[in-house]
């Protein structure tokens, strides 16, 4: 890059924090803005590379200002130049004089926001569409999230209920913890966000409140229950889970409230954007504050953190006052790929509207997954080894750190990952080879017996990665696994077709298939091309003449967005390599960690793996409630 460059626009394109789209949008606004200058683009470039990170705004307050441009610069590795925030400076100047007034409005009126493409308000600097979301989003929820007052001595009567028709698989009494059976009392009379870690039993929880609500208002058995995630894949995984919690109750309580328990499993699942009815050749949804759903629907969203702020926006437009609503997630999480955080901004501001579980069934903070995952003083607590002395097989070790250096070597990862392949995937081949897509079969014959071994390959381990590209993004370490496939394919079965661990990357609505949703290619007696992908118990074969060219990738490796909401029992994670990545962060930690049940590796520098445990991802939305 030029360190001469006195163009802040060109600085951010040529480092990517400003894609080239947005740069010929940013190209085109002299056309209808004839007061436009270089300075102006140099502040809206800034602008479109902090919605980029997740932040809906901007400040024009200088300081501020001027503390996000260097956190920006820093970032992406930008030379930092007194040009670039002179530019901003003499933007700001401009602005605050009116100047620009054809493409930034005042955001005094509805109309305002269709009108101009950037609104300044309160010394802020909006995409307008964001500044609309932000208001819709306050407004409707200070409607619809009031807190209702309760008996905390009900608290154990309800406890005690559950525990009197439930019992788990060791034929005890369910009996849940205190926050459980808090945001049960709380949701048949008020909208809530229950919040916790994975394992907390958020979804379980669930389950039992709608059974509640339902028991105490048989009349809400006439209205929609919906079921629904930013994902399809997420949206059935709570659906799966919620059909799950049915196996805790006795059948003498499944025969006594039927229609509750028939309401609850029969529900739908939806990602958010079906739910709400996307019309491509519109651009808009079906149901809006015009269209609404119907009176006293319940919705159940899940996986909250990755709702961003322009769809949560639209789906609580589209709400009727009357609703039930409860918002599950964990906080800690990755934020949505889009901008706005909803969850985390929630919780900021309606506090008296949330219950947090922080009992994890998965794992406590005295294992050592566990300690992990609170990223607490992490300095001292796990030592750095060296990648030659890693055994992924240890069972003593359930946290392992493997030091590294920016300048990792081909010959260092193929190692690893050798090791790593010989551990967890080494029968992977030879199974899968052997499967007969046109076979028929029941749950207990050998070729069912080994389809399930497959997938518990593919399952119980994965291997995460912060990025995609680089010599340590998924897209090199899926290249590793595979040669290692295909050698091993070659060598016990010379002229068979190679087959791979796939993952879609494209819904496919016709199948109920989604992006994210994994499975196996293998291959008929003569040669033809399927793939296999399990729902609920069963598994399902589709040729992939079916499917377009475009919607597999492969799948040994996953980066930590596409894993959020899985989990297995062994991780083997890749941190940024450089302090300073927009990449490395708490959240990317977090997540990666949390998908582990028993065992997690991490592969990073020691300066690195602190960066990761301190540097927080903040979004800047201004959501005040």
């Amino acid at each position: 890059m030029d360190k001469n460059n006195e163009n802040l626009m060109n600085a951010l394109v040529e480092c990517g924090a400003v894609t080239l789209l947005q740069k010929r949008l940013l190209d085109a606004i002299p056309e209808f803005c004839p007061d436009a200058d270089s300075h102006l683009i140099d502040l809206l470039a800034l602008l479109l590379c902090r919605q980029g990170r997740g932040d809906t705004r901007i400040p024009l307050d200088l300081q501020k200002l001027e503390v996000r441009l260097l956190n920006t610069l820093e970032s992406f590795a930008v030379p930092s130049n007194p040009a670039y925030m002179e530019s901003l400076q003499s933007a700001v100047a401009k602005m605050n004089d009116g100047d620009y007034e054809s493409v930034v409005g005042g955001g005094d009126s509805e109309e305002s926001f269709f009108k101009k493409p950037f609104t300044l308000k309160d010394n802020y600097l909006y995409p307008s569409k964001y500044f609309y979301s932000k208001l819709v989003v306050e407004k409707r929820v200070r409607e619809l999230f009031v807190a209702h007052s309760f008996d905390k001595s009900d608290v154990a009567k309800c406890i005690e209920r559950v525990a009197t028709f439930t019992k788990d698989s060791a034929g005890n009494p369910v009996r849940l913890e205190e926050a459980q059976a808090e945001a049960i009392l709380r949701g048949v009379y008020e909208n809530l966000i229950i919040t916790g870690g994975p394992g907390t039993g958020k979804t379980t929880v669930i389950f039992f409140l709608l059974r509640e609500l339902y028991c105490t208002h048989p009349e809400l058995l006439e209205h929609p229950l919906y079921l629904a995630a930013p994902s399809g894949k997420a949206a059935d995984r709570m659906k799966e889970s919620i059909v799950n919690s049915m196996n805790l109750v006795c059948s003498e309580e499944l025969e006594n409230n039927f229609a509750v328990y028939d309401k609850i499993t029969k529900a739908e699942t939806y990602t958010i954007h079906r739910l709400l009815g996307y019309l491509p050749n519109e651009n808009k949804f079906f149901h809006d504050e015009d269209n609404p759903f119907p009176e006293n629907a319940v919705f159940v969203i899940d996986e909250s953190s990755m709702v961003d702020i322009t769809l949560f926006g639209a789906f609580l437009k589209a709400v009727p006052q009357n609703a039930k609503i409860f918002l599950l997630g964990d906080a800690d999480q990755l934020p949505p790929v889009d901008a706005g955080a909803v969850l985390g901004d929630l919780l900021g501001v309606k506090l008296n509207s949330t219950v947090k579980l922080t009992v994890s069934r998965r794992f406590n903070k005295n294992s050592e997954v566990g300690q992990l995952a609170s990223l607490e003083n992490m300095e001292n607590r796990f030592a750095f080894k060296p990648i030659s002395s890693w055994n992924p097989g240890d069972a003593q070790n359930a946290v392992q750190l493997l030091a590294t250096s920016p300048e990792i070597s081909r010959a260092e990862i193929d190692s690893l990952l050798k090791k790593w392949f010989e551990q967890y995937m080494l029968d992977f081949a030879t199974l899968a080879s052997q499967i007969d897509p046109k076979k028929e079969c029941t749950s207990q014959d050998a070729e069912s017996q080994l389809r399930q071994k497959v997938w518990d390959i593919c399952t119980h381990s994965k291997i995460l990665s912060a990025e995609r590209q680089g010599v340590i993004g998924t897209d090199s370490i899926n290249q590793y696994i595979e040669q290692f496939v295909e050698k091993q394919t070659f060598e016990k079965y010379r002229g068979k077709k190679v087959c791979k661990m796939l993952m879609l990357v494209k819904n496919q609505k016709t199948f109920r298939l989604y992006n994210g949703d994994m499975c196996v290619l293998c291959y008929d007696k003569f040669g033809e091309s399927y793939v296999m992908f399990k729902k609920g118990n069963d598994f399902v074969f589709y040729p992939t003449y079916l499917f377009p060219k475009d919607v597999f990738e492969l799948a040994y490796a996953s980066t930590v967005h596409k894993a959020q909401g899985s989990e297995y029992d062994h991780v083997l994670m890749f941190l940024p390599t450089r302090v300073g990545h927009p990449l490395l962060n708490r959240q990317i930690l977090y997540t990666g960690v949390t998908r582990a049940k028993k065992t997690v590796t991490i592969l990073a520098t020691p300066e690195t793996f602190k960066s990761a445990c301190e540097t927080v991802i903040e979004r800047d939305t201004g959501i005040e409630i």
